[in-house]
């Protein structure tokens, strides 16, 4: 069913799907080319549920490989090969796959062609892929989702985005990544021209949103900020690009501010989402009155949100999602995911506790307030790591700023404010700030780098690592 809609379905269509810049292919080369990667797994004694283990960067030949797992019902794992061998290993065992693909893709597509034979229509409950995520304790989860996930989350996206076979998106998020990978779900289903590449070096995404005329452009807000203020993007201009979706972080109505600046044709479209239920809420275009009071917009049509514990001060509470994009739970932990995926016991319709705390205003517009795992807890305090941060992202000088909870001795925790600048004044202005605060918000720690963060796999910036640096500095 899902290559049915992502392929066979267009197989009429006229016009390019895809390329890296140097090739394109249309529906029936695709078609044609992921046959014969078919015919290369067919060889390896798989059967549907089978597991295999892609470890590739961005590339054409991922694409097809993964496209090839999808028609014949294998599941796909897709890894980063930059991840740590560590999580490798982890993963590999949890997953147990029945086919590992290293960096092999070239050696698959020289196969000679099986003849197009009858596929099997799989029913909407055939399980898809295994996208891995860190857990509370950094360790890779698997969240597995099936086919009827998959596909009702790409028409409820497509139909808020307005995706059309006139929009050339660019996709330079890892794959792995989840946010990456349903580029090429979304692009094959709206006939859109996916243009994939390797999304590393910054300098050359300039060039390539130019000359391909590009109209959607993925990003995060993270890298998006050190575009802006390494000047990268100051005076191109992009007169074809419609939209700028932001996901994975959170984005600051600062940086949204200079974008729409500096290129109000542009839309720019806050969305929330994670792994576990992939997209949840997306920005209506043309509803910049919200979009700068700082929301992430509306839930998608289809589904429902509330609030759990909320706090009657402040309308804060925990978000819990229900509805089709509530994906299969955790590999190998079916039935055992209590604290976030829990069933109704009168309806037994299934819904997922975030974790991530929100308020909903009067309109049903989200607004994302922080994170449960980031609420620091100062002598009896709650402190949101949000709240500085959204105290601290005027000082233009910033390139990159996070605040994170460590222990403390005398108060149990307090924030850590890290900031990546070459200002060397930035000290004393962030003093000056913090100084007004209150006083339990008074005690914090202030790390200041002038190299970038360091990130995951997912290009997110990596806040294990971070804590552990400020740990070993106070040690």
């Amino acid at each position: 069913m899902l290559y049915h809609k992502l392929i066979e379905e267009h197989l009429d269509a006229a016009g390019d799907v895809l390329s890296d810049g140097r090739q394109f292919y249309n529906y029936n080369q695709i078609h044609e080319r992921v046959a014969e990667i078919r015919g290369f797994l067919k060889k390896q004694d798989l059967h549907i549920g089978s597991r295999v283990l892609i470890t590739a960067y961005n590339s054409i030949e991922t694409i097809l490989t993964v496209l090839a797992c999808i028609a014949d019902g294998y599941i796909f794992v897709l890894l980063y090969p930059g991840m740590l061998g560590a999580d490798k290993e982890r993963i590999r065992q949890d997953c147990a796959p029945g086919w590992c693909v290293d960096r092999m893709m070239e050696i698959i597509t020289r196969e000679k062609r099986c003849s197009m034979e009858e596929r099997v229509m799989l029913p909407e409950d055939t399980l898809v892929s295994i996208l891995y995520t860190s857990g509370s304790d950094g360790s890779p989860k698997g969240v597995v989702a099936s086919q009827k996930q998959i596909l009702f989350c790409c028409n409820a996206i497509n139909q808020r985005l307005m995706n059309t076979e006139k929009d050339r998106i660019l996709c330079c998020l890892p794959l792995a990544f989840d946010y990456g990978l349903y580029q090429v779900f979304l692009a094959f289903m709206s006939r859109s021209l996916l243009y994939i590449t390797e999304g590393t070096v910054l300098q050359k995404i300039p060039r390539m949103l130019s000359e391909w005329k590009i109209t959607a452009f993925p990003m995060i807000p993270s890298a998006m900020n050190l575009l802006i203020k390494t000047s990268l993007l100051k005076e191109l201009p992009l007169p074809e690009l419609r939209y700028i979706t932001f996901t994975g972080e959170c984005l600051s109505v600062e940086l949204i501010s200079r974008l729409m600046k500096a290129y109000p044709q542009t839309e720019i479209v806050p969305m929330y989402g994670l792994t576990e239920c992939k997209r949840v809420s997306i920005m209506p275009l043309g509803r910049n009155d919200k979009k700068m009071q700082g929301s992430c917009g509306l839930p998608l049509d289809g589904i429902q949100v509330w609030l759990k514990d909320t706090d009657p001060k402040t309308g804060i509470g925990e978000l819990v999602v229900k509805g089709p994009n509530v994906m299969e739970g955790y590999w190998g932990e079916w039935g055992q995911n209590g604290d976030v995926y829990r069933t109704d016991s009168c309806t037994g319709d299934r819904f997922l506790c975030t974790g991530d705390l929100f308020r909903i205003d009067k309109d049903g517009f989200l607004y994302f307030c922080g994170r449960k795992s980031r609420i620091i807890k100062v002598k009896g305090y709650r402190i949101s790591g949000v709240y500085i941060e959204k105290l601290l992202e005027k000082l233009e000088t910033v390139d990159e700023l996070t605040v994170l909870g460590i222990e403390d001795p005398y108060c149990g925790e307090k924030p850590a404010i890290f900031v990546c600048t070459q200002d060397e004044q930035i000290k004393k202005r962030i003093h000056e700030i913090m100084r007004k605060q209150p006083e339990y918000v008074r005690n914090y720690e202030l790390f200041v780098q002038k190299t970038p963060f360091p990130r995951t796999r997912n290009g997110k910036v990596d806040e294990m690592e971070l804590k552990k640096r400020a740990v070993d500095c106070a040690g």
